[in-house]
C-alpha cells in the first residue's frame, strides 16, 4: 500500500500542479480553493493508504479571528494539514522553497511568507515592512515553526525566538499547537506507520506579555509532544 501511496501522491501533485502552471495569473481566491482541494486529496491519500489519521483535542480553542499559530515541527504532515485546518493561513518558510518549480508560483499567490533563517530578526523586519506597506496582509492567520527544522519528540528541540517579534509587533494573540505526527509519518523515511496523529490545539495567549514569559509558555508547551501517544 505503501508504494501505491507514493505512487499515487507523486502522479497526482505532477499532474495537478502543472495543470495550473498559469496560477500567477489568477486571484488569491482560486489559487487558495484548488489548493484546499490539492491537499484535501492528499489527506485523503494519507489516510486510504497509509492508516493515519488525526485526532484533534482543543478544537473550541481554534478561532476566526487571526491569530500566529506557534507549532513543533516533526514532518511534512502538518504542513499539509494545517492548510485546511486553519482558515486561508500564511505559513513562514524557509527561503529555500522558493526554489521548487512551479510550487512556488502557488506560494508568492498564496503570500507565503519566506525568511532567511541566516539573517534571524532581520528577517522578521522585512516581514513587518512588507505588511506595513499592505504587500503581506495583516488580517491572515500565521503559521510558524519555530524550531526552523522538523525535530522527532525522541529530540530536544530549540525554539527560536522570532516568533515572539511577530507577535509584539502585531498584536496578534498566539496559538500554540503540538502533535506527534513524526510517530506515523517518519521524518525523511520511506517507511510510514499507521495510526492516529494526537494533536492538541491549547487556548490562545492573548498579546502583551513579555518576551521571557512567552518563550517559557511555548517550552513548556512543547514538551507536551513527550506526552500525548
Amino acid at each position: 500500500m505503501i508504494i501505491l501511496f507514493y505512487i499515487l501522491f507523486y502522479s497526482w501533485t505532477l499532474i495537478f500542479f502543472s495543470s495550473f502552471f498559469f496560477v500567477r495569473l489568477c486571484s488569491f481566491r482560486f489559487t487558495s480553493k484548488i489548493s484546499k482541494f490539492w491537499t484535501k486529496s492528499i489527506i485523503k491519500l494519507i489516510e486510504s493508504f497509509l492508516g493515519i489519521r488525526c485526532k484533534i483535542r482543543g478544537i473550541e480553542n481554534l478561532s476566526d479571528k487571526p491569530v500566529i499559530v506557534v507549532s513543533n515541527h516533526q514532518s511534512a504532515w502538518e504542513t499539509f494539514y494545517f492548510f485546511i485546518l486553519f482558515k486561508d493561513p500564511t505559513y513562514v518558510l524557509k527561503k529555500e522553497l522558493k526554489r521548487i518549480p512551479i510550487m512556488n508560483e502557488f506560494f508568492k499567490k498564496l503570500g507565503f511568507i519566506f525568511v532567511d533563517r541566516e539573517m534571524g530578526s532581520n528577517s522578521l523586519r522585512g516581514i513587518l515592512k512588507k505588511i506595513n506597506k499592505k504587500e503581506i496582509s495583516s488580517k491572515r492567520t500565521i503559521i510558524i515553526f519555530p524550531e526552523g527544522t522538523r525535530v522527532n519528540d525522541e529530540e530536544k528541540s530549540k525554539i527560536n525566538p522570532g516568533f515572539f517579534f511577530l507577535y509584539k509587533h502585531l498584536q496578534m494573540p498566539i496559538l500554540p499547537v503540538v502533535h506527534n505526527s513524526g510517530k506515523y509519518w517518519h521524518n525523511q523515511k520511506f517507511k510510514k506507520t499507521s495510526g492516529e496523529i494526537d494533536l492538541k490545539i491549547f487556548p490562545s495567549i492573548a498579546p502583551g506579555k513579555k518576551k521571557i514569559e512567552i518563550l517559557s509558555l511555548i517550552n513548556s508547551i512543547f514538551q507536551e509532544t513527550k506526552k500525548v501517544g
